[in-house]
């Protein structure tokens, strides 16, 4: 079985400094307890969004952001090989389309290209997808 989780250093040292500058300007401009939920925004993103945890056994492919509310489960069998692959800056973090079929990520470039049977594509970001990418297909055979 393989399970790696990498969190988003970037992504939350973003969301501290903004949640940081917000508390400033709520308390010290006396604005009303609503102006609050800016901050709780923030906080809930950086708890949904920090971090993308990757699974792989013997029956599926599985990956969530956070504590799992956004997952993906894809079985073995509807996979058809997989590849490393290095997505330009511009793609982004989070949940993304691309040319290449969606993205999952929460930090770097790097990723592992997943091709379904059904000629659909999608990416896993990871800090390790050779590790990754070899998991799965020793899982295929």
């Amino acid at each position: 079985m393989y399970r790696h989780t990498q969190t988003g250093h970037l992504i939350l040292g973003i969301l501290a400094v903004t949640a940081a500058v917000l508390g400033w300007a709520v308390t010290s401009s006396g604005a009303p307890p609503v102006s609050w939920t800016g901050l709780l925004f923030v906080f809930v993103v950086g708890l949904l969004f920090g971090s993308l945890t990757v699974e792989v056994d013997h029956r599926a492919l599985r990956f969530w952001f956070g504590p799992g509310i956004f997952r993906k489960t894809i079985p073995l069998s509807e996979i058809a090989g997989c590849r490393v692959v290095a997505n330009p800056w511009w793609y982004g973090w989070g949940i993304r389309w691309t040319p290449h079929g969606r993205l999952y990520n929460v930090s770097g470039f790097r990723a592992v290209e997943i091709e379904l049977r059904d000629g659909r594509a999608l990416r896993i970001g990871t800090d390790e997808p050779e590790k990754l990418c070899r998991r799965i297909e020793m899982s295929l055979v």
